[in-house]
């Protein structure tokens, strides 16, 4: 018998079922490809709460020059239907009881800190990890119910209100997609993959946002833009 022969795995069950086995796994260590390090996730979340951070700070002083200057007005109060103004003075700026202001101000410095603290490659204890996506899933899901209601119910939009949806949507989808990694989050391994790219998550509702806003809107636009 040649040593030298090779064996043609369709001819051998065990060796085609053994290449078989090991195609699955280097398909599963690509698929398992880290998208949401620590350091990463950390950064996002330590700039996004820097962003919200002062746009919520931008908002708490120009409610308190409302409240103190009644009929006066603001810098991104552009015209009827983009004012910081019609949609600060609501009821839906205090839903919770307090200003929303303040729970910016407290929440994103809150998220800023556990930002920095992953951005150094600190390792949070799993508690802590649980706490962070708890806080994450509330902020994102208030930012829809005030979305919700300055689009559809206020029908004004708020600028400064604006850049807060848009850096806490990264900041949500970052933060479980780190969840997921991380293995504290257990999902079905078609869910998992598909909500760790958390990058085309944001940019998706990022286009489902400003479909919404062009649609409900629209007549506004043409007004402002003459057509």
């Amino acid at each position: 018998m040649n040593e030298n022969a090779t064996v043609d795995p369709a001819a051998d069950p065990d060796d085609a079922a053994m290449l078989a086995e090991i195609d699955a796994e280097l398909a599963a260590e690509h698929s398992a490809k880290s998208r949401a390090g620590t350091r990463l996730t950390g950064l996002v979340l330590l700039i996004g709460a820097l962003v919200g951070w002062i746009a919520s700070l931008e908002l708490q002083v120009g409610k308190e020059f409302l409240l103190a200057n009644p009929g006066g007005s603001l810098s991104c109060d552009v015209n009827p239907f983009i004012s910081c103004g019609d949609v600060m003075m609501t009821w839906q700026s205090s839903a919770l009881g307090i200003p929303n202001m303040a729970i910016g101000l407290g929440g994103f410095a809150i998220m800023g800190a556990i930002g920095a603290l992953m951005a150094t490659g600190t390792v949070l204890p799993t508690w802590f990890r649980w706490a962070r996506l708890g806080g994450m899933t509330f902020a994102f899901g208030y930012v829809h119910f005030l979305a919700i209601s300055a689009i559809f119910l206020i029908k004004a939009l708020c600028p400064w209100c604006m850049v807060i949806w848009t850096v806490t949507a990264p900041m949500f989808f970052a933060t479980l997609a780190r969840t997921i990694e991380s293995g504290d989050l257990k999902l079905p391994a078609p869910l998992a993959n598909l909500l760790r790219h958390w990058v085309v998550a944001t940019l998706l509702w990022y286009l489902l946002v400003i479909v919404v806003i062009a649609i409900v809107f629209w007549n506004q636009w043409l007004t402002m833009l003459g057509l």
